[in-house]
């Protein structure tokens, strides 16, 4: 073997395992920065389109709970007082999102819809119960669910870089929990404050989100801001706005680790779907998520049984305001979500 050749090879040898140790460097970084180990890393990639289970699925179904829990002199609780119903389509790249309101009766618990999380703290399997439960409600099949607390959105607000939408109806709540009475009770410290937000472009931080998802109080109808069913529409313009800076990579800058928003996800999020799940989902909606849509359904609701699916009875039930079902099978309200998606 000539000099030249001999060199050559050398010098290639050396170039190779000088790749492989930066590769396997690299690696371990990223590994370390996940907190996974560096098999869990390679089994996870591995897995990636073999037996995928959701490839002949035309419609995937979550479940996501928004957890506020209370305990304090104003309040006790542990209600999802957030409900969402989410359907990706993965045929036509679109997302259909249905609040269910908390205050929707469900006969099988003989509760609101919002007593399933705490009910499910007793069972052995809590989020399975969780699925059956809203698969036997809604008449649709439950492939995950997702739950958060209101820490987990003021958190991951914050990892993004904040959020910002477009409110048409600005309010005023006069009758906000004060979080300084929460953490102080004194009878010098007032136990409301005033909480107000005007009508166009609002940016939502750490500084303001709760107070945006929280807030049911700024007036006594839907369009001045008030009611439980107002803030589930600010909740929906929430979850569009959050979708849409997800879509754009506009949450990637160079402020934000990406590996703490995955820690973020992998260790204080409540759920039942693996990072492998996530993958496959995301191989089966591919170059298609900046063309992913929003599409925000809501349930009608009627002045009694004849019209809207859902109705208040203008009565108490169990000395509870609630919404029931134009029909105690839950027939037609499974059937608009049936036919909406």
């Amino acid at each position: 073997m000539s000099k030249i050749l001999k060199s050559f090879v050398l010098v290639f040898l050396s170039l190779v395992v000088l790749t492989l140790s930066l590769t396997l460097f690299l690696f371990q970084k990223i590994s370390l920065s996940l907190d996974k180990s560096p098999n869990y890393i390679l089994d996870i990639l591995s897995s990636i389109d073999k037996d995928n289970q959701y490839k002949d699925k035309e419609v995937l179904n979550f479940v996501i709970l928004g957890l506020d829990k209370r305990d304090d002199l104003l309040e006790k609780t542990s209600v999802t007082d957030t409900i969402m119903f989410v359907s990706l389509n993965l045929k036509n790249q679109k997302i259909n999102t249905t609040s269910i309101p908390r205050d929707l009766w469900f006969y099988d618990i003989n509760s609101k819809v919002n007593e399933i999380y705490p009910l499910s703290q007793s069972e052995s399997n809590q989020l399975q119960f969780i699925k059956d439960k809203f698969q036997q409600l809604t008449g649709q099949s439950i492939d995950h669910v997702v739950i958060f607390t209101t820490e987990n959105l003021i958190k991951f607000v914050n990892l993004i870089g904040g959020v910002d939408l477009i409110l048409d109806n600005g309010f005023i709540d006069s009758q906000y929990p004060n979080p300084g009475y929460i953490k102080n009770p004194d009878s010098n410290i007032p136990k409301y404050k005033t909480v107000e937000f005007k009508s166009g472009l609002v940016h939502l931080d750490s500084s303001n989100i709760t107070e945006f998802v929280r807030s049911r109080k700024g007036g006594e109808t839907v369009s001045t801001g008030g009611t439980d069913l107002a803030r589930t529409k600010r909740q929906q313009l929430l979850v569009e706005a959050l979708l849409n800076k997800v879509k754009t990579g506009q949450f990637i800058d160079k402020n934000l680790n990406l590996p703490k928003l995955y820690n973020f996800w992998d260790k204080e999020i409540i759920k039942d779907i693996l990072d492998k799940d996530i993958l496959n989902i995301l191989t089966l909606v591919g170059e298609n998520i900046p063309k992913l849509t929003l599409n925000k359904i809501d349930i009608p609701i009627g002045t009694n049984s004849k019209n809207g699916v859902i109705y208040h009875p203008n009565i108490f039930i169990n000395k509870q305001w609630v919404f029931i079902p134009s029909d105690k099978d839950y027939k037609s309200f499974q059937q608009f979500i049936s036919d909406s998606l």
